[in-house]
Order: C-alpha cells, then sequence, then structure tokens
C-alpha cells in the first residue's frame, strides 16, 4: 500500500459533528465493507452507521447492517439498530465499538469483529488490508439540499473467518471494498444514485485493475449532478473518467423475488420490489481511452429506509452479480468476467 497507514486511519477516522455546528440531527456517516470470497461463492456486507446526535440518549442512532449470501442459501442476516449513545467512538483515531460489533484500523489493516448469538446469524472475524489506495472526496458534494463526502478503497484482501448459521467459512485472500461516508442529508429528499465496484476485476501485467462506478442523480433520474468511473492498476489510480466521458444504459428489470429488511417494510409498502434493472451498460471514451462493461445482477435484496421527507420509504437496493469488462487504458489491454456488486438507490 503506497499510502502510509497512519495517513489512512486519520482519512477514515469518524467526523462527527463539532459542538455548535448547525444541523446535527442530519448528521450521517457509515463506514461500509463488501466481501467477495470466489473460493466459496460467499458474498459479504457490513454497514455500520451512525446518525443524528449521537452524545444524547434517544436523539442519535447506531445501526449495523450485516448481509450474506450463499449460492445454495441466498440471503441471511439483516438490520440491527441501537440508540446512538450506545456506540462507543473514538474520533481521534478509528476505534469504533457498538453492542457486539467492533471495527478499527490497527498498523495496516482494517479489523472487523461481528458477533451473533442467533444460531442462524452471522459472525464475522476478519483482517481486511488495503491494496490500493484511497480516493478521497472531501468538497461537500451537494445531495439533495445537504452534501455528503466519502473515501473509498477499491480493493482489499482479506483473511479470517465467518460464520453464517452452522456454516463456516475460513477465507484468504477475498477480495473486499470499503467506502466511508459522511456528511448532511435528508433521506427522500430529490436525489438517488447507482453505485458498483469490481476489485481485482482483472490481472494486467502482473497488477489487478479494480474499478468503481457512480452515478447520482434527482429521484426521478433524470437530471444527474455526479457521474465517474474510476479505474486502479496496482496500488495507483490510473485513469478517472467524468460525466462527460461515459454512457451508461439500464436494459429491463430484475424479475427474481426481492426480499425487504426489515421485515416490517412490507406492511408499509407491499409492493414488489421494481426498482432494480436487469442490466446495465457503461461506456467510457476518452481519445484512445476506452471502456465497455456489463452488469447483470442475479441476487437483491432491498433494505429500506424511512423517508425523512414526505411519507414512504427510500429504496436501497443491494445487488451480487457479474460484471464484464474491456478495455484499453494507458496501453493496457484488458478483459474479464467477474463477481461484482452494485448498489441502487431512489
Amino acid at each position: 500500500m503506497a499510502l502510509e497507514p497512519v495517513a489512512l486511519s486519520l482519512l477514515d477516522r469518524p467526523h462527527l459533528p463539532q459542538d455548535g455546528e448547525l444541523d446535527p440531527a442530519n448528521f450521517k456517516e457509515w463506514w461500509h465493507f463488501n466481501l467477495l470470497d470466489d473460493a466459496y461463492g460467499l458474498d459479504l456486507i457490513v454497514n455500520l452507521s451512525l446518525s443524528g446526535d449521537i452524545t444524547r440518549p434517544a436523539v442519535g442512532e447506531a445501526n449495523l447492517i450485516v448481509l450474506a449470501h450463499e449460492p445454495a442459501h441466498g440471503w441471511t442476516g439483516g438490520v440491527r439498530r441501537h440508540d446512538g449513545l450506545t456506540a462507543r467512538v473514538e474520533t481521534a483515531t478509528f476505534d469504533i465499538q457498538l453492542d457486539m460489533v467492533k471495527l478499527r484500523f490497527h498498523r495496516d489493516r482494517y479489523v472487523l469483529k461481528a458477533e451473533s448469538e442467533r444460531p442462524d446469524g452471522i459472525s464475522v472475524d476478519v483482517e481486511l488490508v488495503p491494496r490500493t489506495e484511497p480516493m478521497v472526496v472531501w468538497k461537500n458534494t451537494p445531495i439533495g439540499s445537504g452534501h455528503i463526502n466519502w473515501l473509498i478503497t477499491p480493493y482489499l484482501e482479506a483473511d479470517g473467518t465467518i460464520r453464517v448459521a452452522d456454516r463456516q467459512y475460513r477465507i484468504a485472500g477475498a477480495r473486499a471494498y470499503h467506502d466511508h461516508n459522511w456528511g448532511r442529508w435528508l433521506w427522500g429528499d430529490n436525489f438517488g444514485w447507482d453505485w458498483g465496484f469490481c476489485s481485482a476485476a482483472a490481472e494486467v501485467e502482473g497488477a489487478p485493475m479494480s474499478l468503481v462506478y457512480d452515478r447520482t442523480v434527482d429521484r426521478a433520474g433524470h437530471r444527474i449532478m455526479e457521474h465517474s468511473l474510476a479505474l486502479w492498476h496496482g496500488e495507483s489510480l490510473l485513469k478517472f473518467f467524468p460525466r462527460q466521458q461515459i454512457r451508461m444504459q439500464r436494459k429491463g428489470l430484475y424479475r427474481q423475488h426481492i426480499r425487504r429488511i426489515p421485515g416490517v417494510a412490507g406492511l408499509i409498502d407491499p409492493a414488489s420490489v421494481a426498482t432494480v434493472p436487469g442490466r446495465i451498460d457503461i461506456e467510457a471514451r476518452d481519445g484512445d481511452d476506452w471502456v465497455d462493461a456489463c452488469y447483470i445482477p442475479d441476487a437483491a435484496i432491498q433494505i429500506a429506509i424511512p423517508r425523512e421527507v414526505g411519507f414512504g420509504l427510500v429504496q436501497l437496493n443491494e445487488t451480487l452479480g457479474w460484471l464484464t469488462l474491456s478495455g484499453s487504458v494507458a496501453g493496457l489491454q484488458f478483459a474479464a468476467t467477474r463477481r461484482s456488486c452494485f448498489e441502487f438507490v431512489g
């Protein structure tokens, strides 16, 4: 990893509201990890989030999402909600504890432990070593009436143990992704996004090629605020395609059943989920540099978030599937099909 570990730990530390800051109730922050284990076909999603004023009781929230997808068993896991005051957050370092979850940056790696006492639950004990430099966008990017910042590390290697119900997996060198978002916004405001990644999508001249895709739009999907495709080769960012150089097209709808969590969301909105595309095609062009990508999901789950503006639910759709990628950037040619993850929010 080219970036010094101490620098990464400082960049990724919590960014809680300071005393006297405006709108602490609209504050939001999360640390998100995806793990794709090609040996077992196991996919893991862990998201630890903070919102509102977590220094006072019954005002802020600290929530945990742990989800696993197995080819033979489908989705396991769900959402655990807590009063924000129960979270132990060290703002000077990267060290967070919530209930039976511990997340910290130690030396040169993330250490993630999440215990579950339920026999049908998920327990995680993994270490994740960054293999690329992060991308940091810290400019209060507008999102609805608020703003958001983020840090992205597109490729980490994960080692450890994951238990899903009575099935235990010992993973070694699994591909992983991490992002950290913070800012102030309201769920249900006029925004949505498509986001996706593929860690170590292809091996090119002895180094992995990884990518991250982002498209931030209004809630109807008509006005584009952000649109980018970033590629890393080895540790370093190789190419950033801005919105003027990218075209994306959705095709069809994902037709399989999509489970909603938490379960009560189905009572509030019993309609079938119809916001996940059956396929997306992405084209990026800049002179001699070009990328073509096609993503087809084969598993999806929806996390329903109560709107803070209006009535109803915000649909946060997590999908897993296969990304077919080809291109030529900076004289490096590549082509591959790899397990990937895309998220659709609206």
